[in-house]
């Protein structure tokens, strides 16, 4: 007489598990999954699963919510396939998940690394998860291929306080990057102490002291050569907060870097103007203005910011002829002189 091997039961640990995963893998809060389907799908009891879900629905795992869907929870659903029943919320909702795409894509990174980095993230999204896209993002032609490794070095150099060296990038004719040489035509090394990493305008900039100057500076991540930094920790020149513009506080970098359209040295100055028709020129790029209305389609307006980095700001709304620039005068004289030398730039001959 033959007799059948023995299948061990699964474990709790391990039925808790299969849950978990196939609520992450297969709903979301528009879709979810019957008890029934769950314990058809992983071999227990219908029983043992609403235990189970019950538990988890307590417990919150990990932090996330497992409720029940109801009917009257999908009343107002945008898929076309709503479906009750129970699911685990995403690590990620739609919006977050996007914003975290989309900011990878616009590093102008690797593209195969891009597309594995975005793929993970599209993972924490469970069944809302969308891959749409993947298949353009192409490498960029002047990639730096130095580009992820520094970024890490960066991040370890900020959080220790170390200085760094590096050679730094411009572009040959045929748009490649290659290094800036000095007076030898060797690559030329610069010696800097890192602060901060942001993005601006669609770039990566390492908000910097360079040694060779007495402000900051703002660089180009991707430009980055040969990046090394110091083996001991504070071994900054100085420090971020001895630039704040007020002696003995700390130096606020969101501020900072609100007041420049475009990251550029020089101090922020109160700055008047006057707008005709539409804020969006102005608050597309000034959050922190101080607007008066005087009249149905008119504004007084007051921000605080880099003369310089205002008067490029200024310039690519000038065909429009809705904003007019009223102190401090020295940018006024800025938009003249630039004026004139455009007008004998482009004159009829």
């Amino acid at each position: 007489m033959s007799s059948s091997p023995l299948t061990a039961a699964p474990s709790t640990a391990q039925i808790v598990i299969e849950i978990l995963e196939l609520l992450d893998s297969r709903t979301d809060s528009e879709h979810g999954l019957t008890a029934i389907e769950i314990s058809k799908r992983i071999g227990v009891s219908e029983k043992t699963v609403r235990g189970h879900l019950k538990a988890l629905h307590d417990m919150q795992p990990f932090g996330r919510r497992v409720e029940h869907l109801e009917r009257r929870d999908l009343a107002k659903a945008e898929s076309v396939d709503p479906k009750p029943g129970w699911y685990i919320e995403p690590v990620f909702d739609t919006a977050q998940m996007r914003l975290l795409a989309d900011g990878a894509a616009l590093s102008h990174s690797d593209g195969e690394y891009l597309q594995d980095l975005i793929a993970k993230i599209y993972t924490f999204a469970g069944r809302s998860g969308q891959l749409r896209g993947l298949n353009q993002l192409a490498t960029p032609k002047n990639y730096n291929t130095e580009f992820l490794n520094n970024i890490e070095l960066l991040n370890d150099a900020i959080e220790h306080e170390r200085a760094i060296r590096f050679h730094y990038c411009t572009y040959d004719i045929n748009g490649n990057l290659v290094p800036r040489l000095d007076s030898s035509s060797s690559p030329k090394e610069y010696r800097v102490d890192p602060y901060h990493l942001m993005y601006k305008n669609s770039k990566y900039y390492l908000i910097c002291h360079m040694h060779q100057h007495d402000s900051l500076s703002y660089l180009h991540v991707e430009r980055f050569r040969d990046l090394t930094m110091s083996s001991t920790d504070h071994s900054l020149k100085r420090t971020l907060d001895s630039f704040s513009p007020v002696p003995g506080t700390r130096f606020n970098v969101t501020q900072h870097m609100n007041e420049r359209p475009y990251p550029m040295n020089g101090k922020a100055v109160p700055i008047h103007m006057r707008i005709k028709g539409t804020l969006e020129p102005l608050y597309d790029w000034f959050d922190q203005a101080t607007v008066t209305q005087i009249s149905d389609a008119e504004y007084d307006v007051h921000i605080v910011a880099n003369e310089r980095a205002t008067l490029w700001w200024a310039l690519q709304y000038a065909d429009s002829h809705f904003i007019e620039i009223l102190e401090p005068q020295s940018l006024r004289t800025m938009l003249h002189d630039t004026g004139q030398s455009l007008t004998q730039m482009y004159q009829e001959p």
